[in-house]
């Protein structure tokens, strides 16, 4: 594969990015403009106001917030099972060749292989070499309301270099 190649679809994309930017703009001017569009939206914000005290009022119930604590919990661990599964599966890659496997059923799972550009403005000194933060993660988790109940902050250290 020509590296030419890849830089000529690599300014492709930014350019279909940037005209779907300019078009975006002047599509949010139109709506912007038009009156009616306006009200509708003032009337929907107002019920999103109400929706979001009545969801506040449930979510602060004692009994909501042990499920919120456990879909934290959940979510930590399939977060961290998911990544590992991830790296096993890149290493099955690599050796096999393969892009699909067996799963534990006996059926066969086809998988892929996912690259992303990172963006090219950001300073990498405190990342590693896959552009992972390799510093403090302060897991970002929705700010509900915990009804006086103590919920600590959940901190992962994540490896500078794995």
């Amino acid at each position: 594969m020509e590296l030419s190649s890849i830089h000529k679809r690599m300014t492709e994309v930014e350019n279909y990015k940037n005209e779907n930017k300019v078009a975006r703009e002047t599509l949010k001017n139109e709506l912007e403009n038009n009156t009616q569009y306006l009200e509708a939206s003032e009337e929907v914000k107002t019920a999103t106001e109400k929706r979001k005290r009545i969801k506040n009022e449930i979510l602060a119930q004692q009994e909501t917030q042990k499920i919120i604590a456990d879909i934290k919990e959940n979510k930590e661990e399939l977060d961290t099972l998911e990544e590992i599964l991830s790296s096993e599966v890149v290493e099955y890659h690599k050796e096999s060749n393969a892009n699909e496997i067996e799963d534990a059923d006996g059926d066969k799972r086809q998988f892929k292989i996912v690259v992303k550009f990172l963006p090219k403005k950001k300073n990498w000194d405190d990342r590693d070499e896959e552009g992972k933060y390799a510093a403090k993660v302060e897991l970002d988790l929705p700010n509900l309301p915990t009804n006086g109940a103590e919920i600590e902050s959940t901190t992962i250290e994540e490896p500078a270099n794995s």
